[in-house]
């Protein structure tokens, strides 16, 4: 048995029901532990009493069927050794929380159960149903008295299934259906009196006309917005109308009917096909194919095509990608050819939803996709028949907090290696070890080095920041170069994007004086001030003070400045240096509600903006047609950031958001102004020059020199506590003993630069094994260390979490 808790094994149960058949592996199952009663998973079924305890009893069966899959529970054990968590963490990580029934949940009438069948209820469902009717709500405590049971999850989840009951707490996040105004026709409005009313438009009121026609040609009525879109008007417009009788305005519900794709599969270029029969051939084989294909050069294009064939043949594809913000393009492109088979299931999602996906998923009827972020990779998908992982070098697809730590691509490629799942991975700059791969012949590498439709890859400058400074030509944050290379994409009707990995207004509050920052109280790190939210924030753990204060507190001064650059600053500068220019921010401040990406990507693609700052969302499988221009504000803090992936990182997010220009291959070919203080870094000349092959080959030496991944497996132990001298003799205390076991394996312990969070003093330990030792070697012995450490007594309260392969 698996509780969702972070217990170290897994727990024995003995099942006496009376004439009923014991539940199956993989079934959820109410069971006590300590003075509480959990939802566990059966793991396994045996004969075996357990010795040195007497095992307690199953107290109630919830699923008929299992709920998590055989190919689930391999790969989740899997998890749990790779990544050394407990099998509880894998199944609290999978499971939603609507999935994890406790004691305390309210069991409510459905508010549409008068519309549901109560057909084929046995008695105890009926009993149930018909004391819902009266009573509001009733507990499980109150549903096992009214039926005389001791647990009536199943009753329950009978009721919940047809329709006719809510947990309380999905009942509250049930979201009132949208409504969406649309314009259409007057009833009582005649053929004459239609073209009456155009003619008089065209005569006296251009843009009225303009209105009415596109009504009329979407056969009487459309979306209000969409009608305002298409004839370049406004609201005041469609007033006009309906002021004289023509047009009628009516709120309706915008629930997307159930509809089949309707666009055919689009037509791939000869680059693109050469490179669809490679992949097609690869995973033939069953073996792993990396598609290395340039920015803009229609990888989703070759996707498509994939994703048809195995949706055809009946199977399940999981399609990964790194950010919630990547799939509102996404889907609506893969639905215009694959309709409701579509799934989406990420984070954002409520508790409810995703657990109607993870039931759907369960038991498909057809072929289905399932688009995701990192946890889609969990998910059961019975008749899984592909995988793609959409820009499979970023650091997202890895979770830090809480366990697991696991990275979904590499979990993507051990279901392709022990479960024979077709696997295909994309990205115009992979990640250094996904090309070592490549090099070893682990994994078939796929290039498309040509940009579709005929655009060439952008043209980069770079903007050096020291000669700017020294000629006055500064703007605020903006160089000559760059404001003259705006003006002129935006006279000629094109669009501009502007990155900066910086929200709120500055990144730090000083004084001009004596140079102290205000800093976080709890955290080692200076406050963000935020004009939006007002004064000064810690980003890390919420921290705030507001108003911002008005004297330093080492020296007294009133000169307090913000210092340095954040999205909210751009924004504003803007406003000064272009007036006329309509403005979007898009940083996580701006996006915190569920639709607010899509609502403000799906404006900038119409156009509705002339300009998007943006933090990195911006910089990730963004199609915009009409983008000429991208700005990156300052590339140097990526560039001098300590860690052994920074130049990595720093060329990734450098080419990915350069790829965001000049995509249609119509108009003039696309423009990248990168502004930094060390314009002659010898990698700012690889991303001019779009070679990724070079800083590969680079990365791969230095790697090799100096012992990091791929070359060897890395290990990170972090230790955290209130007491900064608690935690450091700690550290040095597992440092030595590890130093005993593993000798020069073990490097630390060393403090990070971001040495206490939330009031938590950090130090870290990191363990280097060389490949050709099995993980099998060392993990039991690295398990029995950290066991035995956390159970000295000095040492009980320290924190102590494994990230394994750290990103």
């Amino acid at each position: 048995m698996v509780v969702p808790l972070a217990l170290p094994k897994t727990l024995t149960y003995r099942w006496f029901g009376a004439g009923e058949v014991a539940p199956s592996v993989g079934t959820r199952v109410v069971v006590p532990l300590g003075n509480k009663k959990w939802t566990g998973v059966v793991w396994e079924v045996h004969q075996n009493a357990p010795t040195g305890y007497v095992a307690k009893e199953v107290e109630a069966v919830v699923d008929d069927a299992p709920v998590i899959t055989e190919a689930q529970r391999d790969m989740f054990t899997w998890m749990a050794q790779h990544y050394m968590c407990s099998l509880g963490d894998m199944v609290s990580a999978a499971l939603p929380a609507g999935m994890k029934l406790e004691s305390t949940t309210q069991i409510v009438l459905h508010p549409d159960a008068e519309n549901a069948s109560e057909d084929g209820l046995d008695e105890a469902a009926m009993t149930l149903l018909d004391a819902l009717h009266v009573r509001d709500e009733l507990s499980l405590r109150e549903c096992a008295e009214l039926l005389g049971v001791k647990h009536p999850q199943r009753v329950i989840k009978t009721l919940i299934q047809r329709g006719l009951a809510l947990a309380k707490e999905e009942l509250a996040e049930r979201v009132k259906p949208k409504k969406v105004a649309w314009v259409r026709i007057a009833d009582d409005v005649s053929e004459e009196e239609l073209s009456a009313a155009l003619a008089w438009a065209g005569v006296k009121a251009v843009a009225m006309e303009r209105l009415l026609l596109a009504v009329v040609e979407a056969e009487g009525e459309l979306p209000k917005v969409q009608a305002q879109k298409r004839s370049r008007t406004d609201a005041s417009t469609v007033q006009k109308w309906v002021e004289r009788g023509i047009l009628d305005v009516e709120e309706r519900e915008s629930a997307r009917p159930s509809r089949p794709g309707t666009a055919t599969l689009p037509v791939l270029s000869e680059a693109q096909a050469k490179a669809y029969n490679q992949v097609h051939a690869g995973l033939v084989s069953r073996k792993p194919v990396l598609l290395h294909g340039v920015t803009g050069s229609g990888k989703t294009e070759i996707y498509t095509h994939l994703i048809a064939e195995a949706l055809a043949a009946g199977q399940q594809v999981l399609f990964l990608v790194p950010e919630i913000a990547l799939t509102t393009q996404l889907i609506e492109r893969l639905r215009k050819f694959f309709g409701d088979v579509v799934h989406v299931y990420h984070s954002r999602f409520s508790d409810r939803e995703r657990t109607e996906t993870w039931m759907q998923v369960l038991e498909p009827k057809a072929g289905q996709l399932i688009v995701g972020a990192r946890s889609a990779v969990l998910l059961p998908l019975p008749k899984l028949g592909l995988v793609v992982v959409d820009e499979e070098h970023e650091p997202s697809f890895k979770q830090h907090d809480p366990a697991p730590r696991y990275h979904a691509r590499d979990v993507t490629l051990w279901m392709a290696a022990r479960q024979h799942v077709p696997l295909v991975l994309g990205s115009a700059t992979p990640a250094v070890e996904t090309q070592w791969l490549g090099q070893q012949g682990q994994i078939e590498v796929v290039p498309l080095t040509e940009r579709f439709g005929g655009a060439m890859l952008p043209e980069i400058f770079i903007a050096d920041l020291r000669k700017e400074h020294k000629q006055r030509s500064m703007r605020g944050g903006f160089s000559k170069m760059l404001r003259d290379e705006m003006e002129a994409t935006m006279k000629d009707g094109r669009q501009v994007i502007l990155f900066q990995n910086r929200r709120g207004y500055a990144p730090a509050y000083q004084c001009a004086q004596c140079g102290h920052a205000t800093s976080c109280e709890r955290c080692d790190i200076p406050l963000v001030v935020h004009k939006t939210l007002g004064g000064l924030h810690c980003h890390h753990c919420g921290y705030h003070e507001r108003p911002a204060p008005t004297t330093c507190i080492a020296c007294g001064s009133t000169a307090l400045k913000a210092q340095g650059l954040g999205t909210e600053r751009i924004e504003e500068e803007l406003a000064e240096l272009f007036p006329t220019a309509r403005v979007a921010r898009m940083d996580l401040d701006t996006t915190r509600k569920k639709s607010a990406h899509a609502k403000l990507l799906e404006a900038f693609a119409d156009q509705e903006y002339d300009i998007l700052v943006g933090t990195q969302m911006v910089s990730k499988g963004l199609d915009f047609a009409n983008v000429g221009l991208v700005g990156v504000m300052s590339a140097d803090r990526m560039l001098t950031f300590p860690d052994f992936r920074s130049f990595e990182r720093a060329y990734q997010m450098l080419t990915q958001v350069a790829g965001r220009a000049g995509r249609s291959g119509e108009g003039a070919r696309g423009k990248v102004v990168i502004q930094s203080f060390s314009a002659d870094h010898w990698l700012l000349h690889h991303v001019v020059d779009h070679d990724h092959g070079a800083l590969v080959r680079r990365e791969l030496i230095e790697r090799q020199t100096y012992q990091y991944p791929p070359y060897v497996r890395m290990i990170r132990l972090t230790l955290k506590h209130g007491d900064a001298q608690r935690v450091e003799a700690g550290a040095a205390v597992l440092a030595a003993r590890l130093h005993q076991r593993f000798g020069e394996r073990v490097l630390g312990p060393d403090t990070p630069a971001l040495s206490r969070i939330n009031d938590q003093h950090i130090r870290q330990l990191t363990l280097k094994f060389e490949r050709a030792l099995a993980p099998s070697q060392y993990r039991p012995l690295l398990h029995a260390d950290l066991d035995e450490f956390s159970t000295d007594a000095r040492w009980k309260r320290l924190r102590v979490t494994v990230d394994v392969d750290p990103a």
